[in-house]
Formats: structure tokens, sequence, C-alpha cells
């Protein structure tokens, strides 16, 4: 896997690192009081425990329990607090996958960027002769203090150039920048409070730590409220208005580019697929709203499907199922997956991923998880839409277009100069209700529906052929001009004449009288059906029937 490079690097880095601080923390950590190394502890896991999110990144403010814990008894207890926190941290995410790959792809980066933030400053602080121990001012300690600050600002601009060599992370150099402003405004506040935490403890005990948890509590939730923010908010007003737009679309094809192109808008977007499941058949759609071929990491969803978790948020390529790793061409690391949708009638399922990391996050997943939903009722109302429309277009018997859409799809056509020469027949069964009466109306039937799917075998893929009434048909055929449609009149006479109609035992033959009229410019519909009609009484009826006429040879010739 392309990754497992990373994996070994980080775990190898970190072996090297913590196996001798850890022997050396065995050996030279002294004897300090415990209860307030555990009360420190307590207060860090409570901040660990509801983070404040940005991008993929959390801000989990233990820092400020790992640098009380240096000023007060130095290197060693502050680096076994921070990596307490760390390992309470990451427990949290134990009871699912993701969380367990989190931890195993993202621990020791983690542990190695906590020990950076505090033994490089640690190390500079003491250098400066900075004070550490029960009783340390911290205000008192000033250039030490400063070093200690600039050296811990050097420190969390190198952490992302770390992440980016031991897990391969990638950030736009935009949005780093934002992160990297974020994280030292957090930094900064920590160790503000810090500050004021060793004084509070000084003064009061554990009241005054107790205290100063409390304003820095608050003060998180501000933050928190902060982040979630304008462009959170701006992503769901997008989503809503994408969700009205949805629900006025009645076109299938029209629908699936107006997801996309509106998905586009509110996150970041370098593939996806989107999978619509009718009753076991599946359309897929890109991302440019065009079908595609069938798409593996939609078996493999489906495979692993957690019926608990409506979508999942990937924030690095290291955090993806192994299934789905395997089917990835290109490097992407964010990828967010909404498990199927269901309505009724479909169920629609989708995957959207980008090579940046940390570019979804779960307030963006549910309204996307909504917006499925809407999509899926969407598709439900179109379908139900063309089904109705078919029906009303359909002959229930043959099914085969009726007159409501001979009229229809003639109104088309014969305002299109392309069609012309056009050509219309009307196809009238010979001695239909002799066969009903000898056979009776079943068998009849049965004619009838053998005659529609022979005649839909005969015609091309731009003409049509309707159900007109009782034993007749008409067909439309555009780009046909007299010589080519008697000799298609022809075809079709004789194909209905050697036909084989019937079952059982019961064999009959089928004739037709053809009647036809053919234009080069506009005529209404209605003109064209009388004329045909008149060729096919004329022409053929009255001269013996089982014939082919055109309306030009007839339309002077009298009824007697």
């Amino acid at each position: 896997m392309r990754f497992r490079k990373y994996l070994i690097r980080s775990w190898f880095s970190w072996s090297l690192v913590f196996m001798g601080i850890l022997a050396y923390m065995w050996l030279g950590i002294g004897t300090f009081d415990w209860s307030l190394f555990w009360f420190i502890f307590t207060l860090g896991a409570l901040f660990v425990m509801n983070p404040l999110k940005r991008r993929h990144l959390h801000f989990t403010f233990h820092e400020m329990f790992v640098f009380m814990t240096f000023f007060l008894y130095g290197l060693l207890p502050a680096l076994l607090m921070g990596q307490l926190l760390l390992l309470t941290f990451q427990a949290r995410t134990f009871t699912n996958k993701v969380g367990r790959r989190r931890f195993l792809h993202f621990y020791p980066l983690n542990t190695l960027i906590e020990a950076m933030l505090l033994v490089l400053p640690g190390l500079v602080y003491l250098r400066l002769g900075g004070q550490i121990g029960p009783n340390v001012h911290l205000l008192e300690q000033g250039t030490a203090l400063i070093g200690f600050f600039a050296v811990l600002f050097l420190v969390l601009g190198f952490s992302f150039l770390l992440s980016r060599f031991l897990i391969g992370e990638r950030i736009p150099l935009p949005i780093m920048w934002r992160l990297l402003r974020f994280d030292w405004l957090v930094i900064s506040l920590e160790l503000l409070f810090t500050m004021v935490a060793i004084e509070a403890f000084q003064l009061f005990g554990y009241t005054g730590l107790m205290a100063t948890f409390l304003i820095l509590s608050l003060l998180k939730m501000g933050l928190s409220k902060a982040t979630e923010t304008e462009e959170t908010q701006s992503k769901i007003d997008q989503v809503e208005r994408l969700k009205e737009q949805l629900y006025r679309v009645d076109n299938e094809q029209l629908l699936i580019e107006k997801f996309w192109n509106g998905l586009r808008e509110v996150v970041e977007l370098e593939r996806g697929w989107l999978q619509v499941n009718r009753d076991g058949h599946r359309t897929f759609y890109d991302i440019s709203g065009r079908t595609s071929t069938p798409v593996a990491d939609a078996y493999t969803l489906e495979r692993h499907r957690d019926a608990e978790e409506p979508y999942f948020v990937y924030d690095s390529l290291h955090e993806w199922h192994p299934d789905l790793q395997a089917h990835q061409t290109e490097l992407h690391h964010s990828a967010l997956v909404i498990q199927p949708v269901s309505s009724t009638t479909n169920a629609v399922s989708c995957m959207i991923s980008t090579t940046a990391n940390g570019a979804y996050d779960g307030a963006i997943a549910v309204e996307l998880h909504r917006l499925l939903k809407t999509l899926s009722w969407s598709l439900e109302r179109i379908d139900e839409r063309n089904r109705l429309q078919h029906e009303s277009l359909t002959d229930p018997m043959t099914g085969l277009p009726n007159q409501r859409a001979l009229k229809r799809w003639a109104k088309e056509r014969l305002n299109d100069v392309a069609s012309y020469p056009l050509s219309v027949f009307l196809v009238d069964l010979d001695h239909f209700k002799a066969i009903n009466d000898t056979y009776g109306h079943a068998f009849g039937d049965e004619v009838l529906i053998e005659a529609g799917t022979l005649f839909t075998r005969l015609i091309r893929s731009g003409d049509l052929v309707t159900r007109y009434g009782g034993e007749e048909f008409v067909f439309v055929f555009p780009r046909m001009d007299e010589a080519a449609a008697i000799v298609t009149g022809e075809k079709i006479r004789q194909a209905l004449r050697t036909h084989p109609f019937g079952s059982e035992g019961i064999r009959v033959q089928v004739t037709a009288s053809i009647g036809i009229e053919t234009i080069h410019e506009y005529e209404d519909l209605d003109t064209l059906l009388r004329h045909a009609d008149r060729a096919m009484y004329v022409g053929a009826k009255f001269n013996g029937r089982d014939r082919v006429a055109h309306y030009r040879d007839t339309s002077t010739e009298r009824i007697q």
C-alpha cells in the first residue's frame, strides 16, 4: 500500500525518540506531589474529550496542562502528562474503525509534535536560566519565558512540515497559513492561562486551578462558536438553496447535473460518483453528471456498510477502509462517503474526495446526507411522473404509444424542417371483426399484441408506430419520400401476411390495408390522417384489401 512507508517511518521515528525518553524517565524521575499531577491530568482529560476542530486538526488545549506540569516539575513529568492526555484523546474514538485507523497512523506524529512543543522550548527556557518548581513565578522569568514562547512558535510551523514527511499530509498553503495562525492563537492563550493557573494555585490551591479551568472552558466555548462560523453557516445555507432547486427539477439528467454543480459550490471536489439503485438496477453518475461504468468503491461500501453510520468523513487516506484504499488511482486524502439513502423506490449513495487533507467535516456531512435524501425523493417524484406520463401516452394492451403520444410526437416532427419529406401510414387489419366473432375477443387481443410487436421490429429508431384505435395503427416516418414509403408499406404488408398469428393450435392469416400520405412541407396532423385514411379506404379497401395505396394516386378518385 502506498501509505505503508509513512506508517513505518512514523512508528520507527516514534520508537527511537520515546523508548529512550521513557527509559530515562523511569530511572530519573523524582518524587513529587502525585495528587496534584493527577488533578491536573483530570482537568486536562476533560478538555481533550471535547476538542475544538478546524478542518482536520483538533485543538484540545491540553498543552496548557503540559506546560503547567513542566513549570512546576520539569521536562520528564511534563512528557508523561502529554502522553497520557494524548492517549485519552485518541481513546475517545476507539469505538469505531476510523478512530482506530486514525490512532494507528497519527499517534506517532502527535507524540513527536507533542515532545517537540515541550522539549525544544523547555530546553531553551532552562538554558536561558528559567526556573521551575512549585513556587515559580513566570512573570519573573522574562528572557527565559520569551525564549520559550519564540521557540514554541517556530516548532508549531515546523510541525506542519513534519506531518507531511511522516504521514504524507497535504494541506493547501492558504489553508495551512490560516490553521497556523489559529494554532498560534490557541498556544498563546494556553501559555497565558498557564501563568494565571500557576499563580492561582499558589494563592488559592486547588480552588485556584478550578477557577482558571472554568474561565478557559468559557473561552474555549466562545472560540468553538466562532469557528463554526460564517463559513460553515454559509455552506449550510447553500445546501438549503440547492435542496429547493432540486425539488423543482422534473428531469433526471438535469437533476443530477444540478446536484453536482451545486455541490461544487459547497465543498472541495476533485473526484466523485453518485449511485442510484432502483430494485437492483444501478446507475452511476460521475461529477460531470454523465453516466459512468460501475464503481468498485460502491460495492466495497455495501460490503462493509455500517447501519449505524449514515456517513463517513475521512480526513486522510490513512483513515480510509483498506478496501477503499485499494481502488484509488490518485493520492486523495479527504473523502466523504454518504451511505445509501432510501426512498420508497430507490436508494442513492455518494462518495466525493479531494487531494487536500481535512476538506470535509461532520456538519457538512450531515447537510449532504440530508441533501441526498432530497435527491432521492426528487428521483422518486420524477419516476412517478414519468410512469404516469408513460401510462397516459401508452396503449395498455399492446404497449405501443397511443393517440395522445402520436399528437405530441407529431407536433415536434412536423415543426422540424429536418423531418421532411415525411410519410404517414394508416394500417387497418382486414376482416378483424370476423376474427373476434370466430375465435373470441381474447384471441383477437392476442393478434393485436402480436401485430404491435411485429410493427415495432419493422421501424427505424427515429420512427413511430402507434395504436390509433381498434384494429388501426398509425406509422410516422420522417425523412421518407413517396417511393420509399410505398416500398416500406409493401414490406409491412408482406411481413404481416406471412406472420403466423395465434397459439394453441389455432393459426390465422392476418392481412392489412395500408394508406399512405407524404408531405414535403408543413401540414397539420388531422389533414395527414384524413388523407391517409382516404388512401386506405379508396385505394386499398375498395380494391380488394391486402394492399398498399398512396394518397397521390387516389385523390382524384371518387367513391361509388
